[in-house]
């Protein structure tokens, strides 16, 4: 294979009337060119999630081609989840998603279940701008990928709905053992658990468009609402968020990379089998402060 840059004539298809588009005619293999590189960030902008199908990607293709996307997070705990018998060769920025066990071990993180809608790292000051997923091992059923358009969620809103969340913020943490909770749960001790306040409403820095930035799974309080208060806004906010016309479902295959922007989505997780095995492989670019 040519280490050389390659000019790739690619096409881009929309995946849904609500976000998401194939890039078709693009070997993540190569080396691309800035201006190949150039178009499919442009795609991604106006997209938000981005899939390439039947890709054959090592650990060091899928890292290459993130770092187009800006410099990749390293794993504070990179070996805690990853049984030593793991193939990742770069644990600082990779990590397996997966329910398969080797000696009674998981060799990856996120194994089992449902996953409700959330962002990635919306509990820290400057949360991921983008994740990248390669899939590996896919179940035969389950295991789908729901992305969601938080612009369209935040511009649809009611006026008055709209006006209430500009300029407020919302607790956002790690912290879910339970698909159940409640929401803006005085009774939440934050000091044992990874949390941030970040905006309702968060400006994207480069389309300079308005999202929403609260989700089920992990925004718990607003700040400045007592607790009957806070939970209506954002049982409000949650329904409103999760309405069909905002979805694209994503149902895998082996070789599917698939990329979205953390900034003006939610994703979540289908339940699957857990007598088959599924292994997906990660990365995240590092992002910056909410605005």
């Amino acid at each position: 294979m040519s280490l050389a840059s390659e000019r790739t004539s690619l096409v881009v298809k929309p995946l849904s009337s609500a976000l998401g588009a194939e890039i078709v005619g693009v070997d993540l293999r190569q080396h691309l060119s800035a201006e190949t590189i150039a178009e499919i960030i442009d795609a991604w902008h106006r997209h938000l999630v981005l899939s390439f199908r039947n890709q054959t990607l090592t650990e060091e293709d899928q890292i290459r081609f993130a770092q187009h996307f800006g410099a990749l997070q390293k794993r504070t705990r990179p070996r805690e989840a990853l049984n030593e018998r793991s193939s990742v060769k770069h644990p600082e920025f990779t990590m397996l998603v997966s329910n398969i066990r080797e000696n009674g071990k998981l060799i990856g993180s996120l194994p089992d279940g449902e996953m409700h809608f959330h962002s990635d790292q919306c509990y820290i000051e400057k949360p991921a701008t983008a994740t990248f997923l390669y899939a590996i091992e896919i179940p035969s059923h389950g295991g789908d990928t729901l992305f969601l358009d938080m612009y369209k969620a935040y511009e649809t809103l009611p006026a008055q709905l709209r006006a209430r969340v500009d300029g407020r913020k919302a607790v956002n943490a790690y912290l879910y053992d339970s698909l159940t909770r409640g929401v803006n749960q005085s009774n939440v001790d934050f000091s044992k658990h990874p949390h941030y306040s970040q905006p309702i409403v968060r400006t994207h820095p480069d389309t300079r468009r308005k999202a929403l930035y609260v989700n089920r799974l992990m925004t718990f309080s607003v700040e400045g609402m007592d607790e009957k208060e806070g939970s209506a806004l954002l049982n409000t906010l949650f329904d409103h968020i999760e309405q069909d016309q905002f979805i694209y479902t994503h149902k895998w295959r082996v070789g599917d990379l698939v990329l979205w922007d953390n900034r003006c989505t939610l994703h979540a997780r289908t339940d699957f089998s857990d007598k088959e095995r599924r292994l997906l492989r990660r990365n995240v670019v590092m992002g910056e402060r909410v605005v």
